[in-house]
């Protein structure tokens, strides 16, 4: 911001189109209101994208403010809206709004009675099949100017060359037959009758808290180790500590050095940017999960794991045992007196009205469950 005229502070500047003068008992000068106007409007530019910055400013803000509110706009006749006047254009804003997303609503409930699956799908692997072309396109250049393995003998690198090229003529034309089935990607809806720049809005908003949460969690476990390993003094707990430090800077950092985004540089597909997706890891995160070669190899894998999974529990699946001899509800040993034996049997009878009495081993009496 530039004010046109440096004044006393009685005097009127002017500032973006709008005219400011100092309030009655202002001590604030005309360059620190201007310093505090930019300064206000840097920090909440920063904390759009950085949400922590307002936490960690927020002194600076309230010393900002407090700069800014000893003046006041000096247009003849200007009036500051009321409480009820700014109620009333925000239920404008809202009802404006709640419009808007009725309509959208209403597009994308027309668009999904024209959902073509198979141009969806191709869409996908033309998206797919460029990321492919782009990274070929990477290894052939580093092989011709010899920065990609300098001390290969020349025949393999001819031969690796050749394939290369082979592979690339290839994707080449699956890219020009999938751009003839496609015709304008953003054109593709979805299932859901969305299209990609609209998927791309919603993308860069869960992006934006997930990074949000990732930087203050991030910044509470460092905080947290960093803490842990002054205090310690046994040197294997230190190391660990260091362990686990590295990572998390690490990861915090990455996280930091994304600039803010537009939409149009979202994945349309997932909450990632759509330049950290690709073939190599770093600097890609990987292929996108939606593209079809990837997802079949993904899917491959986790079918592997799975089979692997079972065949290793049926190898420590434990034995069955074999199944428990027979044996009698109850036995009566021989050579008792008859009247012992008439009482436990009339005992036992009581209990096992269907038994059969049968002779067992060594002349006792054994009693069996009735045969069926």
């Amino acid at each position: 911001m530039a004010a046109t005229s440096a004044k006393p502070p009685e005097g009127v500047i002017e500032i973006d189109g709008m005219l400011w003068k100092p309030k009655p008992g202002a001590t604030a000068t005309a360059e620190e209101f201007i310093a505090a106007r930019t300064l206000f409007g840097e920090i909440n530019r920063d904390g759009r994208w950085n949400p922590w910055i307002l936490d960690e400013r927020q002194a600076e803000l309230d010393e900002a403010i407090a700069l800014m509110d000893q003046w006041t706009r000096a247009e003849p006749g200007h009036r500051h809206l009321t409480l009820k006047q700014l109620e009333a254009r925000w239920e404008r804003e809202d009802r404006k709004l709640e419009r808007e997303r009725a309509a959208a609503v209403k597009q994308r409930k027309e668009r999904k009675q024209h959902y073509d699956p198979h141009r969806a799908h191709a869409r996908l692997s033309l998206i797919e099949n460029r990321s492919i072309l782009d990274h070929l396109k990477v290894d052939l250049d580093a092989f011709q100017d010899g920065s990609r393995f300098p001390a290969m003998d020349p025949d393999k690198r001819q031969k690796e060359m050749a394939e290369l090229e082979t592979k690339f003529e290839r994707i080449q034309e699956n890219v020009k037959r999938l751009e003839a089935e496609v015709g304008d990607p953003e054109d593709v809806i979805d299932e859901n009758g969305w299209l990609p720049r609209e998927r791309r809005e919603e993308a860069l908003l869960q992006y934006k808290y997930n990074r949000e949460f990732a930087v203050r969690d991030l910044r509470k476990q460092l905080s947290e180790l960093q803490s842990t390993y002054k205090a310690s003094k046994d040197r294997k707990e230190r190391s660990d500590l260091r362990l686990k430090i590295s990572p998390a800077q690490r990861n915090l950092d990455n996280l930091l050095a994304v600039s803010e985004l537009a939409a149009e540089q979202m994945c349309s597909e997932c909450a990632t940017p759509i330049f950290k997706h690709g073939w190599v890891t770093p600097p890609y995160d990987g292929p996108c999960p939606a593209w079809p070669g990837w997802a079949k190899r993904i899917q491959g894998v986790r079918e592997m794991l799975l089979a692997a999974g079972e065949a290793n529990k049926q190898r420590h699946k434990p034995a069955v045992p074999p199944p428990r001899k027979p044996e009698p509800l109850a036995v009566i040993p021989s050579g008792l007196p008859i009247a012992e034996i008439t009482a436990r049997l009339t005992e036992l009878q009581k209990q096992f009205p269907d038994a059969e009495v049968r002779r067992g081993r060594a002349n006792r009496w054994e009693l069996w469950p009735a045969k069926s």
